[in-house]
């Protein structure tokens, strides 16, 4: 039986606590103190309830899974949450995973495995802490493309899941700990893994970076003056928004290649995720029979994850890998310049820049050599 430590209670964490309890697992779920009252409808309940289908003012859409799970414990205790297993999941929004961390960073012990969904690069961040805090414990990080669920939490412990991954795209760090943690997580992880080369793979992977980051910025103007009353995916990546898209895959593929990896397009990975069979961007923003269920699903300005979140924490990182390896990384440039201009924030600095991953000063061969053994020479 799965026994796994969940960190954050939002949208990942319930739906990660339900999954995995539904299918027999014991699961502990924390929460940071500031946002405790995340944990009070589980609390009541003594579990998380999955609800058949949306309201109807909401679209109505029927759920993909139902049902009631019995959650073991939720606790605000970094302590405790880290001596329930060995095995932590954390999910939560990449501007706060560094504050998660923190928190648990002196409760690590060795022969731990932290997954990080989605993982942005996380995993080097954390080294560096580990680094500077002078912690010498052997624990294996795992990065994923992204959380296996559409899914929004709707009220107090409760969930409407909209869909679920048939397959999962995930890197190890050291790499040379793939296979070996690979097989502890066939229990917790509850889908097809796919093992990529490391975690550059893994964060390189994530979908968001190619349709959320571009559609949103080159649509904030309707998106904003019609606070959010776009579809999204239809509407937003039209087929001149995905002339763009195409570019930034094309220039992701390449800074990949530059780093050894062979990485599939945009269009392989929604293909597997949902089992689909779509030939282009445009066709998959206009038909994914999951993306456009929910009407009026846009961003209502750039504050809002699909560009605050996903640009500085996972399209800024490619763009300075391209950068060190030479790699044409024009379209991400553009993009990102935009979105410092929208948040009033310089995110070549502010973002997750080589320095803030710690791999400032290494050259690609040197970067490669430290994904695949863990140790930092620099």
């Amino acid at each position: 039986m799965a026994k796994v430590t969940i960190l954050g209670a939002g949208n990942a964490g319930h739906s990660f606590a339900y999954d995995i309890a539904q299918n027999g697992g014991k699961v502990m779920l924390f929460e940071h103190p500031d946002f405790a009252k995340s944990l009070n409808g589980i609390k009541e309940k003594g579990g998380i309830e999955a609800v058949p289908e949306l309201p109807s003012e909401v679209g109505g859409a029927k759920a993909f899974m139902s049902g009631f799970a019995k959650v073991t414990m939720v606790t605000t205790d970094p302590q405790e949450a880290m001596n329930f297993s060995d095995i932590v999941i954390m999910c939560v929004p990449a501007f706060g995973q560094e504050t998660i961390f923190k928190l648990v960073m002196p409760h690590l012990r060795d022969g731990m495995i932290l997954c990080i969904l989605p993982g942005n690069f996380a995993s080097l961040i954390f080294s560096k802490m580990m680094r500077e805090a002078g912690i010498d414990v052997k624990v294996t990080f795992v990065e994923a493309s992204s959380i296996p669920y559409a899914v929004r939490v709707i009220g107090p412990g409760q969930i409407y899941m909209l869909a679920k991954k048939t397959e999962l795209s995930i890197g190890v760090f050291p790499s040379a700990m793939t296979k070996k943690t690979a097989e502890k997580l066939k229990e917790v992880l509850l889908l097809k893994l796919e093992l990529d080369d490391n975690i550059f793979a893994a964060a390189m992977n994530n979908g968001n970076i190619i349709i959320h980051v571009p559609t949103a910025t080159l649509g904030m103007g309707p998106m904003e003056s019609r606070q959010g009353k776009i579809q999204f995916y239809a509407e937003g990546a039209s087929d001149t928004v995905c002339k763009v898209l195409e570019a930034m895959d094309r220039e992701r593929l390449a800074v990949g290649a530059a780093y050894g990896l062979k990485l599939p397009t945009f269009v392989e990975i929604v293909n597997t995720f949902y089992s689909l069979n779509m030939n282009s961007i445009r066709v998959f923003s206009n038909n994914s029979p999951y993306h456009n269920l929910v009407p009026n699903d846009s961003p209502k300005s750039p504050k809002v994850r699909y560009i605050s979140e996903d640009c500085p924490f996972a399209c800024l990182p490619i763009y300075f890998l391209g950068k060190l390896a030479g790699v044409d990384v024009s379209t991400f440039e553009a993009i990102i310049h935009i979105d410092c201009s929208y948040n009033d924030t310089n995110y070549f600095e502010e973002g997750r820049n080589l320095k803030k991953l710690g791999l400032y000063g290494m050259k690609t061969r040197d970067i490669q050599s430290y994904l695949e053994t863990g140790i930092y020479k620099i």
